[in-house]
């Protein structure tokens, strides 16, 4: 009788363990999946907004970032810099139609140009480049460039649930993103200094919410 209890308690212990050691596999394949759960990012380009979420850009190979000069972007309407990859001849392709890319250690948005994401979260925070000059030709016949008024947000948010950017603003923060967590609403619209505090704000959120797709 002793022996049959000993050889139950056994097969436990062995079944015990073979399935925790499947749960830590599991887990252990789970993690790193997405960016928003690693900090190790696959190099290259990512052609959708959902290559880049899930971590896996479709396009690999040796990668050449092109800045423009300020000259160029307002005669040609051209955004500050370019994405193009180096082809098996050695020549350099642009890369057309694309969502973003990574070098491997930073991740950058396609939007005017390439801009890095500071922050990936629920919300994916990023700076805006944009054109803050235009030409204007003198009586003297020199072509000189004025400043333009700076655009409405100098940074932009993604949502990484759904995709859909916004421009950092109050009216933003109130209307569509804080709502999401009405406790962080509340504590936004009774602070005086909010209007400075809108990373912190996205920041804040982002501590306190996970994206679900």
């Amino acid at each position: 009788m002793l022996k049959a209890v000993h050889l139950l308690s056994m097969r436990q212990l062995v079944f015990l363990f073979m399935f925790c050691t499947t749960i830590v596999h599991y887990s252990s394949a789970q993690v790193g999946n997405t960016v928003y759960d690693t900090r190790q990012y696959k190099k290259g380009v990512y052609k959708t907004f959902k290559e880049f979420r899930s971590n896996n850009p479709s396009i690999t190979g040796s990668l050449v970032v092109k800045n423009k000069t300020a000259a160029a972007q307002v005669y040609l309407l051209a955004s500050p810099n370019e994405l193009r990859i180096i082809d098996s001849t050695g020549q350099e392709q642009k890369v057309k139609k694309y969502w973003g890319y990574s070098d491997g250690t930073a991740i950058y948005i396609k939007d005017n140009g390439l801009n890095k994401l500071e922050e990936i979260g629920y919300y994916c925070i990023y700076k805006v480049n944009a054109i803050t000059s235009v030409p204007v030709n003198r009586a003297t016949g020199g072509m000189v460039f004025e400043n333009t008024p700076p655009p409405a947000a100098d940074k932009r948010v993604l949502n990484l649930a759904t995709g859909d950017v916004y421009d950092l603003t109050m009216f933003n923060l109130r209307r569509y993103i804080l709502p999401q967590d009405t406790t962080l609403l509340r504590e936004f619209m009774e602070d005086k200094q909010n209007k400075t505090r809108l990373v912190y704000y996205i920041q804040k959120f982002n501590k306190r919410n996970t994206p679900n797709w």
